[in-house]
């Protein structure tokens, strides 16, 4: 073979090589890893997902809070997706641990209240997909407790022995704030010492505090040990479906509400899947299974729209107009903040 013609050989075998590890370089895997709240693994909550991608498994790691979720991607959890609550969203921002989502590529996005789609942005960027929601508030036995108008209800002696507070410190940060008036994201070093003294004082008031909503929290509401509880809407569902007398505050400092979300993770090599899961995760089927089995709300508004189940409808609060007036979006507070409160009721725990 004259010479060159073995140079256009070896020529053109390296451009076929190049383009061939190209395209296997540029082959997503069709796996995907999501770090994950224990429940949420249940194909019921990503059966859209896997009804139209069935050759791409779907594992899970869980955590226990947000708090821990946020450490675990920090440490280097190789997740493609990630699941945390309102409040965290600067953290992983800041820490370059979540990448933008591209919703011109979700078919179900324009499902999504503006209102929700703002509160997954930073810096007016759609880092976060919102997708479960919810409210917090006082939970209460009417047969044993008067009508309760605020968040006091929880510091009440009258209720010794059968009130239940969350385990959570920037929790009772939020209670606190709103019981005396203070803004939640400018708490002072003398207002949380405050604080610390007024959640000490309130320990033995309660029968336990809780970690599961479903777990701990429902059960003791049912069952009589606990009358007045902070608590979030599912359980004050499950209670009026099992025919328990209790009603659900609204607070004159008004009600809390919270909004889960995911992230896509800034180091997965599955982000145009990770879209089609997201997107999935939106769907009316998924969305609705959320509703009723968890008794969360949607983000996806035909499905909220679709509710005619009168427990879902108290439990939302959809039939009064002004409930979104009397709440309190959980806002986003600096990782000094939260540092600071966790390590208060850590030293309430140790009392």
């Amino acid at each position: 073979m004259p010479a060159r013609h073995r140079i256009r050989t070896l020529f053109a075998l390296s451009a076929a090589t190049i383009l061939l590890l190209a395209a296997c370089k540029g082959a997503e895997p069709q796996n995907l890893l999501v770090l994950e709240w224990s429940g949420y693994e249940a194909e019921d909550f990503w059966t859209d997902f896997k009804s139209d991608n069935a050759d791409a498994p779907v594992t899970f790691e869980f955590g226990i809070s947000d708090a821990d979720i946020l450490a675990k991607m920090e440490a280097g959890s190789q997740a493609d997706l990630f699941h945390f609550y309102s409040g965290w969203q600067q953290f992983y921002v800041d820490g370059g641990l979540v990448q933008e989502i591209d919703t011109s590529k979700l078919t179900n996005w324009d499902k999504v209240p503006d209102s929700f789609k703002e509160q997954g942005q930073v810096n007016g960027k759609q880092y976060f997909l919102p997708w479960d929601w919810g409210f917090t508030s006082i939970l209460y036995n009417t047969d044993e407790v008067a009508e309760v108008t605020s968040w006091d209800a929880l510091f009440n002696v009258d209720y010794a022995g059968h009130v239940s507070m969350w385990n959570d410190g920037p929790a009772a940060v939020t209670v606190s704030a709103y019981v005396n008036g203070w803004d939640e994201t400018g708490i002072t070093a003398d207002q949380l010492a405050q604080i610390e003294q007024a959640w000490i004082a309130q320990k033995p008031l309660n029968a336990f505090y809780w970690s599961g909503e479903y777990e701990d929290l429902c059960p003791a509401v049912e069952d009589g040990t606990v009358w007045v509880a902070y608590a979030w809407q599912g359980c004050y569902a499950q209670a009026l479906y099992d025919g328990i007398p209790v009603a659900y505050a609204t607070p004159s400092e008004g009600r809390n509400s919270w909004i889960g979300f995911y992230g896509i993770s800034s180091k997965t090599d599955s982000y145009e899947l990770a879209l089609k899961f997201l997107d999935a995760k939106l769907a009316d089927l998924t969305m609705n299974n959320v509703v009723t089995q968890f008794y969360y709300g949607a983000a996806n508004q035909d499905v909220m729209n679709a509710i005619e189940d009168e427990v879902l409808i108290e439990a939302f609060g959809i039939n009064d107009p002004t409930i979104l007036e009397h709440t309190n979006f959980t806002p986003p507070v600096t990782a000094e903040q939260r540092s600071a409160w966790t390590e208060m009721w850590a030293r309430v725990q140790a009392e």
